[in-house]
């Protein structure tokens, strides 16, 4: 054996053991507005239709952690019951703490150990439970856990939120007021994921707000993003979606636009985000139809990621 193929060979032996080790130690997560058990009624988008076709769905994917939005009461002990393996955090925004919708975070048992965790509501007294902030149609809250991967050893805070639909100055409030409670929940130096239906574009205050202090994992994917552009489908089948790298080349105006939003069919409200530092290996917004029919699981697409914590 040559000088030369010994090199090949120590250096194919060393990249092949970075994949193996990279592989390894990421971090699969991804954010999936689900829609409300209550909406739908009497129409193949009905709960009681789709809900095993979703619950396969979040299985294929194969995650380590995840948040989800909209989950109802009974949509909870569904998915609980069908995910033994992962715990949950998160409380619903009812004055309760037990009913209306609950922004859940969940995680692999056997992989995580959840060191603390909070639940706070948007709106002028984050910790009394149930009210409404700023004109909200509804109240909104954000679940975090503080979690530390028994494989690597490495902890990071986990977030998930579904900010108001109606209320352009409540959306922005209260990404305003996760963006300051990061700074407590999440200690110096901590790497975050923060998830969310967060109900604004890329180019809107709230999205802009975060972008000050964490990066949009799909901006910073090593890989060429897959799926499609839109994440919000509102239930509008498409045979061909636009797909998330062409619309990337565009401009942020013109990929924002009620001209490119109409020929999508929809928009991207939903993302992902870390901390600078944390590296991207893949992205996907997962717009898989439901087996054999013309439907969605969801009137959101679930996105993914496969991340490395510095």
């Amino acid at each position: 054996m040559n000088k030369l193929t010994k090199l090949v060979l120590i250096l194919a032996t060393a990249l092949l053991s970075s994949c193996a080790h990279n592989i390894n130690s990421s971090l699969h997560v991804a954010s999936y507005n689900i829609r409300l058990s209550a909406g739908d009624k009497g129409t193949e988008n009905a709960w009681d239709e789709r809900k095993d076709d979703l619950i396969a769905l979040i299985r294929n994917l194969d995650l380590d952690a995840f948040g989800l939005q909209e989950v109802r009461p009974d949509q909870a002990a569904l998915i609980d019951a069908a995910f033994p393996d992962y715990a949950k955090y998160g409380e619903h925004r009812g004055a309760d703490r037990v009913s209306d919708e609950a922004s859940s975070i969940y995680f692999r048992k056997e992989r995580f150990e959840c060191l603390k965790g909070g639940t706070f509501w948007l709106s002028e007294t984050p910790d009394v439970p149930g009210l409404k902030g700023w004109g909200a149609a509804c109240p909104r809250v954000c679940s975090w856990a503080l979690l530390k991967d028994r494989r690597t050893g490495k902890i990071f805070c986990f977030a998930n939120t579904h900010t108001d639909h109606i209320s352009a100055l409540a959306r922005k409030e209260g990404m305003l007021l996760i963006i300051r409670r990061m700074k407590e929940f999440a200690p110096e130096g901590t790497p975050i994921v923060f998830t969310g239906d967060h109900n604004c574009m890329e180019n809107d205050e709230p999205a802009q707000a975060v972008a000050g202090i964490l990066k949009n994992a799909l901006y910073i994917t090593e890989t060429p993003a897959k799926g499609s552009w839109r994440t919000f489908n509102g239930w509008i089948w498409c045979d061909k979606e636009i797909g998330a790298t062409d619309a990337l080349k565009k401009s942020m105006a013109e990929r924002n636009s009620d001209a490119f939003i109409e020929t999508c069919n929809g928009t991207r409200i939903d993302y992902i985000y870390v901390s600078p530092g944390v590296r991207v290996l893949d992205y996907e917004t997962v717009c898989a139809p439901r087996p054999g029919k013309k439907l969605y699981h969801s009137d959101h697409f679930p996105i993914t990621a496969r991340i490395l914590l510095p």
